[in-house]
């Protein structure tokens, strides 16, 4: 994960977007081609058991140091106006463990991800659960094992239970729901302005996930009115740019997320609450 001094701007893939993603799954399984899609469901996989430190019993419960936390919600140049985030990092013995809650009108998800002390992720999990959909929001619960080889997924949804193998190397990272979900790759990089690291990245925004090679990119620092502070500027897949303190922490992007206490607007109502999450016992 050595940065580059090397000054780039990554092509623009254009079959990230949804449509493109199903119809070369689609054309991949026809061709049989199974090394030809981002993830291949199998008949089963090992379920690893949750990361924990050496001489520590997997289902003890370290103690917490909280590093970081924050909450986003919409600004006023935002379109979806009902986005929430609130998330935490924290170090857990040998570990870091990033949580994230995002709400919005059309989806519920909450994300825990689990990185070793060099920041690796090792294992993310994530719930995901439609507003007011009887009677418990329908769950689609996922777990990524990222120390599989290959890397591995168990899912469960209304259809039961799924197991899939992912094609790609390890990643280094992963980009999921939340813009805080890029703060511990930006805190392991440690970037100076113009350089770049890169490297596979698990992206599990989507509905069909996929590792793939992703560019982490530090541009120029920026006052950023709306914040009434300068802040750190960082891009992903070449277009998507966060801006964070100078530790790391995210505090808003350019689409218009933004941190509360910058914000003089209502917060948006409360969403239905379908439980605490639960990423050791489920799916």
């Amino acid at each position: 994960m050595a940065p580059s001094s090397v000054k780039e701007r990554p092509a623009r893939n254009p079959a990230r977007g949804p449509r493109c993603v199903r119809a070369l799954a689609l054309l991949a399984v026809l061709a049989g081609c199974d090394d030809c899609l981002p993830r291949v469901r199998v008949e089963q996989v090992e379920r690893l058991p949750y990361p924990s430190c050496p001489g520590e019993n997997a289902d003890a419960r370290a103690d917490e140091e909280m590093l970081a936390s924050g909450y986003l919600r919409a600004g006023p140049t935002m379109r979806e106006k009902s986005v929430t985030e609130r998330w935490s990092l924290a170090r857990r013995g040998c570990h870091y463990v990033l949580t994230v809650h995002q709400a919005w009108e059309r989806q519920l998800t909450d994300v825990e991800v689990v990185y070793d002390d060099a920041w690796r992720p090792l294992r993310a999990w994530k719930r995901m659960a439609i507003p007011g959909a009887p009677p418990d929001g329908r769950p689609d619960v996922r777990v990524y094992q990222l120390e599989a080889e290959p890397p591995t997924m168990i899912r469960r949804s209304e259809d039961g239970l799924e197991h899939h193998r992912f094609n790609g190397a390890r990643p280094v990272a992963v980009i999921g729901p939340g813009r805080a979900s890029v703060t511990p790759w930006i805190r392991a990089s440690n970037l100076e302005v113009g350089e770049i690291t890169r490297g596979p990245v698990l992206e599990f925004r989507k509905l069909v996930e996929q590792i793939t090679e992703v560019a982490l990119r530090r541009d120029e620092d920026r006052y950023e009115p709306s914040l009434g502070r300068t802040v750190r500027v960082y891009t992903v897949f070449g277009r998507e740019s966060i801006f964070t303190d100078d530790e790391g922490n995210v505090v808003g992007d350019l689409a218009g997320l933004r941190e509360h206490e910058s914000l003089e607007s209502p917060e948006p109502p409360p969403l239905p609450d379908y439980g605490a999450p639960d990423p050791r016992g489920t799916p």
